[in-house]
């Protein structure tokens, strides 16, 4: 779970887009979607990075070094629009340095661009149903969402990778979750959100890559829960499609709503086995990916977004732009108490160690290399976070000197290339894919840790930092999980909805 500064950053990353008409205008006025268009990644295989916006701040001259020794070469940093300065860029000039710094070192960065605010295209309102698409929403606030996504892009145009919205599946980016009548409302608003951003965006620069929707990899979907009511993946996508279909259907949109798709698997709690992965079948971590793949499929066949899956034309690139297991970490660096250490959050024993966190990344990593259908995976974090009440997860430990996962990961780079050294594990639609038997517990691990590294940046004792919004509610998202570490704006929870509540102790099932 990210927490970040104000600052805010990008790195460029150069995308082919073949044949995308430019956007033009309308009889409407509005902004005429571009055709869907074949898409092309810049590279083969699997890109492995992170996701870590202290990029952002004064330790970018440690970060990106580090990751460029570790092989890395990816970052996703977080930009967030304030309804309130509906057309500002919030630290415009720290992006700039923080893009030649990353660039200098060889590391690429998509932007994840979402609402500051869980309410921004709600005020908190329940929707009452209705046939109409563009019903559900404040349709002058998602427009400028939706400009301010291409000014976003005007401003920086070495950025062409973007992600656009953040785990809409949850409450405390998109709330309410649920209309009047208890119904899921919050894909048919990410998705208005989503499909403005995209034509914007591609109005901006057609070779912009956009990456869609974030989601968390599970959820309660219940609509009365007492706390954390959310929706899960598997449900969210069938009402994305649902959506988007009729949304097409109304307005003859011939493109898509986005050129990858975007999907956080973590393991929550993080002592799942891996092999096995969630019990709910609508639910997904890495070894449960194919039920995400189906779902999409079922959602968007016959559409005009391309589905996942081996298929003629090539199937939708997926990237999984966060995942992560977090370690017992302690010493002067942090601060805090440590709330993840519950049944709920499995950062307990056997299962909060460097050895496991680096077989599970290791393990994560072999199997996704030989997936065709995943492009990137994001580790979260390539530093802890200094506040216990948040993730530590990353290959280093807040005062910088590295875990165990740094050398793992960086062994397994550099003697794979990144590339699959097992059976392929292509999925075809309507297929049935079994991974291979895993046994973290028989995964290698190398015996020294990294060497050569960059002199740790020291920046003072540390300090509570400045908590503006977070990227991931993993830990919150179902009635029954360990909350997260920040309590939302007191107007992101409407009348009569219970706040998720602060991260020290389990939620009650609701």
């Amino acid at each position: 779970m990210r927490v970040f500064l104000a600052a805010v950053v990008g790195v460029a990353t150069s995308v082919a887009l073949a044949g995308s008409a430019a956007a033009g205008t309308n009889a409407g006025g509005g902004r005429q979607s571009p055709r869907q268009a074949a898409v092309t990644l810049p590279w083969s295989g699997l890109s492995v990075g992170v996701n870590d916006d202290s990029g952002k701040s004064a330790l970018r001259d440690w970060v990106y070094p580090v990751m460029s020794d570790e092989g890395l070469r990816l970052n996703t940093l977080t930009l967030t629009w304030d309804e309130s300065e509906p057309l500002k860029i919030l630290g415009r000039a720290e992006l700039a340095v923080a893009v030649a710094a990353a660039q200098e070192n060889g590391i690429a960065t998509e932007l994840d661009l979402y609402p500051l605010h869980s309410q921004a295209f709600t005020h908190g309102n329940r929707c009452k149903p209705s046939a109409d698409p563009e019903a559900c929403g404040d349709s002058a606030r998602i427009a400028q969402f939706a400009a301010w996504t291409a000014q976003v892009a005007n401003a920086f145009p070495s950025v062409h990778q973007f992600v656009v919205m953040n785990e809409c599946n949850q409450p405390r980016f998109l709330n309410p979750q649920w209309n009047a009548t208890g119904q899921n409302q919050s894909a048919a608003i990410c998705g208005r959100a989503l499909a403005a951003a995209y034509d914007e965006l591609k109005a901006a620069d057609r070779s912009n890559f956009i990456w869609g929707v974030g989601l968390s990899p599970r959820g309660n979907d219940a609509p009365h829960a007492a706390s954390n009511s959310s929706t899960s993946p598997v449900k969210f996508l069938a009402n994305l499609g649902a959506w988007f279909k009729a949304y097409a259907n109304r307005t003859h949109r011939a493109a898509p709503l986005m050129d990858g798709f975007d999907f956080h698997p973590y393991p929550v709690p993080q002592s799942l086995p891996f092999a096995t992965g969630y019990a709910n079948p609508n639910d997904a971590s890495i070894a449960n990916l194919p039920r995400i793949y189906q779902a999409f499929y079922n959602a968007f066949v016959g559409s005009a977004q391309r589905t996942i899956g081996q298929q003629r034309g090539g199937g939708l690139p997926v990237s999984l732009n966060e995942t992560g297991v977090q370690t017992a970490s302690s010493g002067p660096a942090y601060f805090g108490s440590q709330t993840s250490a519950t049944a709920a959050g499995g950062v307990l024993g056997p299962w909060a160690t460097e050895a496991y966190q680096a077989r599970w990344y290791v393990a994560m990593l072999n199997v996704v290399a030989c997936d065709p259908n995943v492009r990137i995976v994001n580790i979260f974090h390539l530093l802890d976070e200094a506040d216990l009440g948040g993730w530590q997860s990353g290959l280093y430990f807040a005062d910088q000197k590295p875990k165990l996962s740094a050398a793992a990961v960086r062994g397994w780079i550099a003697s794979t290339g990144a590339r699959c050294h097992g059976p392929q594990l292509p999925w075809k639609p309507g297929s049935v894919l079994s991974l291979p038997t895993i046994d973290l517990s028989k995964v290698k691990l190398p015996t020294s840790t990294p060497v050569a590294l960059p002199p740790a940046i020291a920046l003072g004792a540390p300090a509570a930092p400045q908590l503006v919004a977070t990227t991931s509610s993993l830990l919150a998202d179902t009635a029954s999980t360990t909350p997260v570490e920040m309590t939302p704006p007191a107007d992101e929870t409407p009348a009569g909805e219970a706040p998720p509540p602060p991260k020290e102790s389990p939620a009650p099932d609701g």
